[in-house]
Parts: structure tokens; C-alpha cells; sequence
């Protein structure tokens, strides 16, 4: 009989994922949104749900009677977001039925960690005040077992570094970057859904040039103006984080290892 899983938000990462998970045969429910017609499949129903803040049970029914949960929805960009985030995840983790419900998945970011001038890993501390980490706890409060996801700064499609550097004055030229492409992010995800069912681990391309390499190349291979850098300070509080862990655990190897060489 085929697992099943629910995906909350068929986004940018989500709708791929409904697609490598349908292809390994579960049985999806992804969240509709622009980027769904991405899932098509006959294992995936896209279903009509927005999550927000004080949704009665009903509303959650239909999304929620999966053995998997994975949730990737992202911060929203708007006013009170960050109280609206912890609170709409608070009410996820209240209707997630423990009888059905076997693993929780939550994308969460390196974000939470330190700005430390260091290697990070999984170990490491975290800003405990942050919103990533709050929300953590709020997912690890639950009786089901979870799997925490910090994913890094995520890359590819019409996400590309030159987008955010060129023709700008940029800060941190020599300060190292924790990038991962989307197509080792789905893999990743993909792979410990089917083979893991706790812990924390860290998401990130394993080699970590500086931003002013990576934002330059990206530049000179798109034909844009490369921005302004000044490379003459020290990085003050550039950590690396270490996505060893997870890579090791499932004998993953990466597409994308550099993101020198990230596709264009």
C-alpha cells in the first residue's frame, strides 16, 4: 500500500517535491498554489488550502489525514507575519491526528544559527530568540516524531545570485555562502522522507566560495554589471555551515556541489 503525505505549500520547493515524491511512488496531497501545474501526476491531488491564523478544524481535515506531514510554507512578507506564522503552525500541530500522522517534516533555515565566525553544524548553538527557532520548538512540542530540515540559501530557476548583486553595492565580499541548489534541496528532502524519522539536519551544497566570487561569476556568465564590492575588510561573523550530516547519513551525493558552478 503506498505511504502517504501531505505537503503544506506547493510552492517553490514544495510543488518539485510533490513530483520526486509521486515519482517514488507515495500517494500526495500538495497545497495548491501558481507554482502546482509543476506537480502533475497521477499520485498527487493538489487540494484548495491557504493556511492562516485561527482556521476552524474543519478547514484542516482534508490536508491532515496523511502519515506525513511536510511543511513548506514560508514566512510571509507582510504585517504581523511573524506572530501569524508561529500561531498557523501552532494550530498545524494541534489538528495533526497521532493515530494517522507517523512523521512530521519541517523546513526550517540555517538562519537559526549563530553568526559565528565558524564552522557550524548541527551541534552548534542557535539564536533561541529567532523566529526559526521558535517555531522549531513549536514542531519538536509535538507528540509525533519530527525531522527538522535547515535548509541554506536556496538557488536555482529564477532564483539566481547575479538577481540580488548586480549593478548594487554589496556588502560581505569575503564572507563565505551556504548555498544549495533546488535540485539537491528536493533529493535531500525526498530521500529522508522515505528513510528518516528524526533528528536535525543542516541542507547546504558542500563547498562555500566567498559572496563576491559567487555574486561576480554569476554576473559575468548573465552578461550583467558585476556591482560594487570592497574586498579589503574581513568577514566578521561568517560562518560555514557544515550539510555533512544529512549527505553522510544517505550516502548523498551532490548535483551541485559549488555554487561556483550552479546552472544559469
Amino acid at each position: 500500500m503506498k505511504k502517504t503525505v501531505s505537503i503544506f505549500g506547493g510552492g517553490w520547493v514544495g510543488a518539485p517535491l510533490a513530483f520526486k515524491l509521486a515519482l517514488a511512488d507515495f500517494q500526495v496531497q500538495v497545497s495548491a498554489s501558481s507554482a502546482h501545474k509543476q506537480a502533475a501526476h497521477p499520485n498527487i491531488k493538489v487540494l484548495d488550502f491557504r493556511a492562516e491564523p485561527g482556521m476552524p478544524e474543519q478547514a484542516w481535515v482534508s490536508m491532515c489525514e496523511s502519515e506525513i506531514h511536510i511543511w513548506a510554507i514560508p514566512l510571509r512578507r507582510k504585517k504581523n507575519s511573524e506572530e501569524h506564522y508561529l500561531e498557523i503552525l501552532q494550530d498545524w500541530i494541534q489538528q495533526i491526528n497521532p493515530s494517522i500522522t507517523s512523521k512530521i517534516i519541517f523546513l526550517s533555515s540555517t538562519s537559526v544559527y549563530q553568526n559565528v565566525s565558524d564552522i557550524v553544524t548541527e551541534d552548534s548553538e542557535i539564536q533561541v530568540s529567532s523566529l526559526m527557532a521558535k517555531a522549531e520548538a513549536i514542531v519538536q512540542s509535538s507528540k509525533i516524531p519530527s525531522l527538522i530540515l535547515r535548509l541554506g540559501g536556496l538557488m536555482g530557476g529564477d532564483r539566481y545570485v547575479a538577481k540580488y548583486f548586480s549593478g548594487k553595492r554589496n556588502d560581505g565580499a569575503n564572507c563565505p555562502v551556504n548555498y544549495i541548489h533546488k535540485d539537491d534541496v528536493v533529493a535531500l528532502i525526498a530521500q529522508a522522507t522515505e528513510s528518516i524519522s528524526t533528528g536535525i539536519y543542516n541542507l547546504v551544497a558542500p563547498q562555500h566560495p566567498s559572496k563576491m566570487e559567487v555574486g561576480i561569476h554569476d554576473c559575468e556568465q548573465r552578461g550583467l554589471p558585476i556591482g560594487l564590492w570592497d574586498d579589503s575588510q574581513p568577514c566578521l561573523g561568517g560562518k560555514i555551515v557544515s550539510g555533512d550530516a544529512l549527505a553522510e547519513r544517505l550516502n548523498y551525493t551532490f548535483k551541485w556541489p559549488d555554487p561556483l558552478e550552479f546552472p544559469k
